[in-house]
Parts: structure tokens; C-alpha cells; sequence
């Protein structure tokens, strides 16, 4: 991929991205928007994404000049974000929706993205020879192993690359919030709910984190207030209309949006990983860092120089045939560096283990891969490290074994639901009433009420539920 994409880099070329050639911004965008779907997913809700294709749609007719198809997607992530790739692909995460209040909110979040796209923000920092990497693989942890087997390693430890969250600058964030709200006002949407939003999300990141926004000259994100008073004066400049909204029920909408993450992509608990559907259960060491992608799920020690991995074996379901097979596609010279290719007995589970050790700037290094059969599926773990980490390499794989039962039913999936309250309650007792999970501060955030305010009869509020988590059949 990076060759295909430097080549047609070089064939539009530099000075060609000063006019209209989108060619590029489509390249990039296809080809990141799909990693993004696989490694991020995508929302499973017909209706909510229906409802946001719509906003985006009515924004887009307003463009003086469309140049791309625009696409957007919900994105199962609970950080609150909104991002643009280049060629139209816009996404959305789960984690935004509970802090927006109305249809406005949303039209203008999306207006900015659609800015980003068309004006070509990411291409022009490329002009800038900011051209992002398209993968990032932590080098440390390749450099023991031979060609093959570093182009093995490397696919299970490639991980999101810059353009899905890039840092635009100041002026690009400028231009988006200014010309994002003129043409979320155009599309008859009210521009001063990009104020109340941007406030709002302020608010939440800061009680959510504990950290207050601060300003800086040395930051690439503009400062909150202060962008504020710039969409104040874009907004005095330009003449509002007020459409009919697609839908009067914004938070009836976005009623049942999950929130936080998911079960179903597996979960973090304790330092071990628990997947309900595929039904399996591994421990990492107590300090290492886990991360869980949707084709695997990666362990890094703190010095970053070890790395566990787990997936499941795509070709065979066999172990002894997986490792026989991968052995016979290795090139002679590179078979000096195994120690061993045998069975293994894994959890009193029959594997198949290839083990490999070398020296690397006089640092002994090992590596294992290890196939093990577990409820009718062939897992493969591969660990690499220095010796040191050895120990902490063969108990993560020792570690893999089938759910308990206790286990199982220990899942629940979080969803933010829309609840009427009662006249004259309070925050803090709708919360009790309705078995709020979202702390009272954050519950007040988000629905913009101050500490003391009274909640008015049939007043619908956004709460947090937890809910019994079952396996998809």
C-alpha cells in the first residue's frame, strides 16, 4: 500500500496539488477509510445512521463546489470525536453523540468535517512535505527476525496511521469552524450551537479527565474560548436562515447509542483481555499495555522492547499443519535462527510451537509462534522480546483458556438512554430514580444543567444504563 500511494504521490505531483486534481485525496481517503472500518468497525444501527446520512446530505447541497461523494459512518469508539479523511469519508464516533443536545450540534460538527475534506486540508499539509506515515510498526520489535518473518510480524502490529486523526493547525480549525458553521447556516441549521458544543465537549473532556483546557501558543488546536469568538464573528457576517430540522427528536434519535465500549470486540479487565463470542480469556503481565483491534489483540511491556499477540489462524485449523506450513515457506537461511518446531502442550490444549532466537546489537532475542485449537477455533500467538521478557512472553501464552461460566455472565454493555423526568426533580435524584451509571457531574455537562437546577416535568435527560450482555448468535 505505501508503495501504490508514494507512486501516486509522485505521479500527481507537488505542484499539481495548487489546482483541482482529486485523484490523490480519493486514493488516500479509500484506502484509510478501510482501515479505519476494520480497525475501528462500524456502528451497527440502520436507523441512527440513516438519520445522520441525511444532516450530512442537506450540508452537502449547500457546497458552492462539491468535489468529492461524501460517506459518513458511526464508529463504535468512546472518545468523543469527529474525523475527515481525504475524498469525502467522514466518521463520527459513539463517544460524541451523548454530548451533542440537538440536530444544530450535529449539522454544525459535520459542516466542519465536510470543510476539512472539500478544502483539502490534509493534502495541502502533504504539500507542506507533512506527508504522514502510512503505517506505524514498532521497529524495536522486528529488527530480530529475518525477512519472512518480519513481514509475518509486522501485519499483526500495524496500527492506525496519522491521517485519521491528524492535527490540521490553527488555521486549517480556523477556516473549518468559520466556513463550517456559514454552511451549516445555510443548510438552515443555527451556527450558534457550534459555540454551545464546542463549550460542552470543553466541559466534558476536562471532568471526564480531571485536566483543564489551557491555552498555548505551542498547541495545534485552537483554544476553545477563543474559537469561540471567532465563530462569533463569522456569525454576525452572515445572514441565518432557520429550516424545518429533519427530525424534531434529536435525543429521541440518538436514544440507545452505546456508550463506552462494547463487549462484543472484547474487553480489558484486570490486564486480561475476555472475548464473549469467541470465547477466551488471556493475561498479560500486571504493567504492560493492551490493545484490542478487531483482527488481534496486542501486549507491550513498558520499555516497548516486548510485544505478545493473539488472533486467530485464518488458513488452517490444524496446529501441527499451520506450523508445518509456515516452516516450509521460509527461505533455508532464515530456518538457523528456530531453536524448535514441535507440539506443545498448552493448558493441557495439544499446540504446535516454532521458537526463534537471535542476537540483535548484542541483545539476545526470542520470538515465539504458537498454535492452539480452543473451542473449535486455532488461536496463534506470537511473542517477541529480549530475553529478559521471556518469562513474561510463555505466561501470556500460558494464560489462554475458555471462559468460566461466572465469566460469561459477568458482561454488560453500557447505553445512554433518554428519560423524562418528574417536575421539580433534580439532577441527583433522577439519577438515583433511574440507576444512572454517568457520574452527577458529567450528567449536568451534558444535558447543560447547572448544579442546583430544577428539572421540569416530561423534561427528557440523558442518563447512562448498564444492560445484561449477551453473545450474538
Amino acid at each position: 500500500m505505501r508503495i501504490t500511494l508514494y507512486a501516486l504521490f509522485l505521479l500527481v505531483g507537488l505542484s499539481n496539488l495548487q489546482g483541482q486534481n482529486v485523484e490523490l485525496d480519493k486514493a488516500l481517503g479509500a484506502e484509510n477509510a478501510e482501515m479505519v472500518k476494520a480497525q475501528m468497525g462500524i456502528y451497527d444501527d440502520e436507523a441512527k445512521t440513516k438519520y445522520i446520512r441525511k444532516v450530512t446530505a442537506r450540508l452537502v447541497s449547500e457546497l458552492d463546489k462539491q468535489l468529492f461523494d461524501y460517506e459518513i459512518h458511526l464508529v463504535p469508539d468512546m472518545t468523543p470525536n469527529a474525523f475527515a479523511l481525504p475524498g469525502g469519508h467522514l466518521f463520527i464516533t459513539t463517544g460524541l453523540i451523548p454530548i451533542l443536545e440537538s440536530e444544530d450540534e450535529l449539522a454544525c460538527i459535520i459542516g466542519h468535517e465536510i470543510i476539512h475534506s472539500n478544502n483539502r486540508h490534509t493534502i495541502k499539509l502533504m504539500k507542506k512535505s507533512i506527508l504522514p506515515k502510512l503505517l506505524e510498526v514498532p521497529g524495536n520489535l522486528i529488527g530480530v527476525m529475518n525477512k519472512d518473518l518480519g513481514d509475518f510480524l509486522t501485519a499483526p502490529v500495524e496500527t492506525s496511521n496519522k491521517l485519521l486523526f491528524a492535527s490540521y493547525g490553527r488555521s486549517f480549525e480556523t477556516e473549518a469552524d468559520d466556513q463550517g458553521t456559514q454552511l451549516a447556516a445555510s443548510a438552515g441549521y443555527d451556527p450558534e450551537a457550534m459555540i454551545s458544543v464546542l463549550n460542552r465537549m470543553s466541559k466534558s473532556i476536562e471532568a471526564a479527565t480531571g485536566n483543564a483546557e489551557e491555552k498555548s501558543y505551542f498547541n495545534d488546536h485552537p483554544y476553545t474560548p477563543d474559537r469561540a469568538k471567532s465563530i462569533e464573528k463569522t456569525i454576525s457576517k452572515i445572514d441565518t436562515k432557520k429550516a424545518k430540522p429533519i427530525s424534531a427528536y434529536f435525543l429521541k434519535e440518538m436514544d440507545s447509542i452505546i456508550f463506552g465500549t462494547s463487549p462484543e470486540a472484547g474487553i480489558i479487565r484486570d490486564n486480561s483481555f475476555l472475548h464473549p463470542s469467541l470465547n477466551f480469556r488471556i493475561r498479560f503481565p500486571s504493567n504492560w499495555q493492551i490493545e484490542n483491534e478487531s483482527s488481534k489483540v496486542a501486549g507491550y511491556s513498558p520499555d516497548k522492547q516486548g510485544a505478545a499477540f493473539i488472533g486467530i489462524e485464518g488458513y488452517f485449523t490444524d496446529p501441527k499443519e499451520a506450523g508445518t506450513h509456515f516452516i516450509q515457506n521460509m527461505e533455508s537461511e532464515y530456518k538457523s535462527k528456530m531453536i524448535n518446531a514441535e507440539p506443545y502442550l498448552n493448558n493441557n490444549t495439544q499446540g504446535y510451537l516454532i521458537s526463534f532466537a537471535d542476537k540483535v546489537q548484542g541483545i539476545d532475542m526470542y520470538a515465539y509462534i504458537l498454535w492452539v485449537p480452543l473451542d473449535e477455533k486455532l488461536f496463534k500467538l506470537i511473542g517477541i522480546g529480549p530475553n529478559t521478557h521471556k518469562s513474561d512472553l510463555e505466561a501470556t501464552a500460558a494464560s489462554l483458556r475458555a471462559l468460566n461460566k461466572k465469566e460469561k455472565e459477568s458482561f454488560t454493555i453500557n447505553f445512554m438512554r433518554t428519560i423524562k423526568a418528574k417536575d421539580n426533580e433534580s439532577v441527583e435524584q433522577l439519577s438515583k430514580r433511574t440507576g444512572n451509571l454517568l457520574n452527577l457531574e458529567l450528567t449536568r455537562i451534558i444535558n447543560s444543567k447547572s448544579e442546583n437546577e430544577k428539572l421540569k416535568n416530561g423534561e427528557l435527560v440523558k442518563i447512562v444504563r448498564a444492560y445484561p450482555y449477551s453473545v450474538k448468535e
